[in-house]
């Protein structure tokens, strides 16, 4: 029996990426492909600017959606991602390339979807080294109106639900959680 690190990790992305969707009621998969899956349609419902009118003002979208494809060289090199939706954001292309800047390979797909959903909203953007100058000239104008959408992506996870109440000790001093 041969042991994958490749394929384990896959499978390690699908099951957290399942979780954040599961607790995430902007982060959805519309399609998968592969076994161990090793593309994915990922759907966000925030608001993002799809792009702006002639009047400078922001027009916004509510449904976005990117392909992500974990390559044979993932996830020592960055997964390939395209935006299939319009969207102006200085670090998306307007032919859908991303730039999410630096890389490593410990950084877990969940994450990326985040850092993602993030850039819609105008949470996480980088003018000063743009894949759209437009947008970056754009962003450092306004961002006095960022981020566009300030809910949070990442829903609660049973972690953040759990409260520890103040310990009560029992009669034979024992500390009562």
């Amino acid at each position: 029996m041969s042991f994958d690190i490749r394929e384990t990790r896959l499978r390690n992305d699908y099951k957290q990426i399942r979780a954040l969707v599961n607790r995430s009621e902007f982060i959805h998969i519309l399609n998968t492909d592969g076994d161990p899956v090793e593309k994915y349609l990922i759907q966000f419902t925030c608001k993002g600017v799809e792009k702006i009118n002639s009047a400078g003002k922001p027009l916004l979208r509510e449904k976005h959606e990117v392909t992500v494809y974990l390559h044979a060289e993932y996830p020592l090199k960055q997964p390939q991602l395209k935006w299939k939706t319009p969207i102006f954001h200085p670090n998306i292309h307007v032919t859908g390339a991303v730039c999410i800047g630096a890389w490593w390979p410990a950084k877990t797909l969940d994450e990326l979807l985040l850092t993602l959903g993030e850039m819609i909203q105008y949470k996480n953007f980088d003018p000063k080294d743009p894949m759209n100058s437009k947008a970056a000239a754009w962003a450092l104008r306004h961002k006095q109106i960022f981020p566009i959408d300030r809910r949070s992506l990442k829903g609660q996870s049973l972690e953040d639900l759990i409260v520890l109440g103040e310990e009560e000790s029992d009669e034979l001093g024992i500390n009562i959680l």
